[in-house]
């Protein structure tokens, strides 16, 4: 794993597109990183017997604030419903499981809630056996929260899964008291993709902008050369 400046320093080098004046932004470097890595972790995590890598999640807090179910159209499947108070970032879509990883109190002993689908709710609210508090992620990008009990004394949650944009997290705190400790900083967290990837996408990111690279000098030397 390597720090955003290290891998975005990695490709330049390699480049010679290292000095100030270079038309190479580091934000372009990162957009190609960002579509590479979902495209691989997709691959990756859709093997449904395998484990998800700890290196490449992520975790954030989110308020939680009381909402009518009128809101996500589980009208009579609850009587009361909590939404992140954000929209969270978009986690990889993957057929065999879930992104989303854990929900779970800020206490640390906290049991993680129930993670399932919107179209489960009312079948699991509605059964005899319905027990704890269910989570569901709706397609406005919202998490929301239901159960049989009361659960309007819940304020905070933690969010754990791995994201389509890890900067994305750069807009949310790693707990729901703190203002200024986010949960990505471009300077200092770790890019979250282990190193086998990361040396195969920057190889990938340096054929691709050389190709680009090679044929903007050869059309410059071809247009200098018919002036001539």
């Amino acid at each position: 794993m390597a720090k955003i400046a290290e891998i975005c320093y990695d490709v330049r080098e390699a480049l010679k597109e290292y000095s100030d004046d270079s038309n190479l932004d580091d934000r372009y470097i990162m957009f190609l990183y960002n579509i590479k890595r979902e495209k691989y972790l997709r691959q990756d995590m859709n093997d449904y017997g395998k484990s998800i890598d700890n290196s490449i999640k992520q975790s954030f807090c989110q308020k939680l604030i009381l909402v009518s179910p009128s809101e996500c159209d589980l009208q009579g499947s609850c009587t009361s419903l909590l939404r992140t108070e954000m929209m969270i970032p978009k986690p990889i879509d993957l057929h065999v499981k879930s992104a989303i990883t854990s929900i779970k109190p800020v206490n640390r002993l906290g049991i993680p809630f129930n993670f399932t689908t919107k179209e489960r709710i009312p079948y699991l609210i509605g059964s005899k056996f319905s027990k704890g508090i269910y989570s569901f992620l709706d397609p406005n990008g919202y998490i929301y929260f239901t159960s049989k009990s009361n659960i309007n004394l819940l304020e905070c949650v933690s969010i754990t899964g791995v994201f389509v944009n890890p900067l994305d997290l750069q807009d949310f705190n790693d707990c729901c008291d703190c203002t200024d400790k986010k949960c990505f900083d471009e300077l200092t967290t770790e890019y979250p993709l282990q190193g086998r990837y990361i040396d195969l996408i920057r190889a990938e990111i340096i054929n691709e902008l050389g190709r680009g690279k090679q044929l903007k000098e050869d059309n410059i030397n071809d247009a200098e050369n018919t002036q001539v």
